[in-house]
């Protein structure tokens, strides 16, 4: 009989591609796979997985209720199903995770996306993310995170063994489906995912709109916390021809859009916390796919790849005038331009999930 695994997520199971690949990879290693969510109100139909899918609803949609009532919710469910593994996704689904593990004494493993109590704004919900946090991680045995910085400062704070599994995608390209998505001819900036939250540029992206020419546009899809903000910038700016923004979408609509892009954007900003400093962003990777060179703040895993691979550049600083100049001068040397392009697709050979998941399943070959 194959062992159950009980995989627990707090955020819109729709758009989260880490989840997603990481169940149907232990799926085919033969593990029986449930997927516990939220429902969201995304309208976006969540496609079929091979594996059962559970949504709970939860009757706030954000701040500390809905986190209460989810991990409540996931608790109880928890309590009444049998599972060898427990996979709890994130700190905020960690402790009803934990709880069921003290009394079931099966496996638990903890995938950290993110460190995620510096991605905590306010100081008195930090207070008790970090809390629950130093009072569960020197108790874990089976931990996951997305890339080395990470790994490197919970090994250093908790002296705990952690696993780097990046959240790299697919090496397949989705087929082009003709007349589903058609952008225009422009030169089209794109920043994507739903991460559009504060100290991640997008401001300042909106802002050097104003410095280029009509040649130009900047695309953002998805979603995030600044969304309401950047459009109200867009209006007052008198930028709403410039700048197009699209809700979030299934990955392979997403990335029809993304492949008739110029260039991808990301812009964290390093020196506000060591969050953003050690960002990793799904999105470098999905652009490398659509064979999208990067323009990148200095953030120095995301440095690492873009000079390793020769697929982009960075900025030193996200002044919109600065940044402005820098694509003006990407697009007049073209000739470095399509050696990234081309250097993508070498990239992407190396940098995807059917490389990646092998580390998965020797983490899941040892599990304690």
């Amino acid at each position: 009989m194959s062992q159950k695994i009980i995989v627990s997520v707090i955020s819109d199971l729709v758009t989260d591609q880490r989840v997603q690949k990481e169940c149907r990879t232990l799926h085919q290693m033969g593990y029986e796979v449930v997927l516990i969510g939220r429902r969201t109100g995304n309208p976006v139909r969540l496609e079929k997985m091979g594996f059962h899918v559970v949504r709970l609803r939860v009757p706030f949609g954000s701040g500390p209720l809905m986190y209460f009532f989810f991990n409540v919710q996931l608790f109880f469910y928890l309590l009444f199903r049998k599972a060898d593994v427990l996979w709890a996704n994130d700190l905020d689904t960690l402790l009803a995770n934990f709880l069921i593990w003290r009394v079931k004494k099966c496996k638990l493993v903890y995938d950290s996306h993110e460190y995620f109590t510096l991605s905590v704004t306010k100081n008195t919900s930090r207070k008790v993310w970090e809390r629950l946090e130093n009072y569960i991680f020197p108790k874990l045995k089976n931990v996951i995170t997305v890339n080395g910085s990470i790994a490197s400062a919970y090994k250093k704070k908790y002296r705990v063994p952690v696993t780097v599994i990046r959240n790299l995608p697919y090496e397949r390209m989705p087929e082009i489906r003709k007349g589903v998505v058609e952008l225009p001819d422009k030169k089209i900036l794109i920043m994507q995912g739903m991460g559009l939250n504060e100290n991640r540029g997008t401001e300042e992206a909106v802002l050097t709109m104003q410095y280029l020419p009509d040649e130009f546009m900047l695309y953002f899809i998805g979603g995030g916390t600044m969304l309401t903000r950047l459009k109200q910038m867009t209006r007052d700016l008198g930028l709403s021809r410039k700048i197009i923004f699209v809700a979030a979408l299934p990955y392979d609509e997403m990335m029809e859009y993304t492949r008739q892009c110029f260039l991808g954007l990301i812009f964290e900003k390093i020196d506000v916390t060591d969050h953003h400093r050690f960002a990793l962003p799904n999105k470098l990777f999905d652009y490398l796919k659509a064979g999208l060179p990067i323009l990148s703040s200095k953030a120095p895993e995301i440095e690492l790849l873009i000079n390793q691979y020769q697929v982009g550049d960075v900025i030193d600083c996200l002044d919109p005038p600065s940044i402005a100049r820098k694509i003006l001068a990407v697009a007049q040397d073209m000739e470095t331009y399509h050696e990234w392009q081309r250097h993508t697709r070498e990239a992407i050979r190396v940098l995807n999930w059917e490389n990646e998941e092998k580390t998965l399943v020797q983490f899941m070959a040892r599990l304690t």
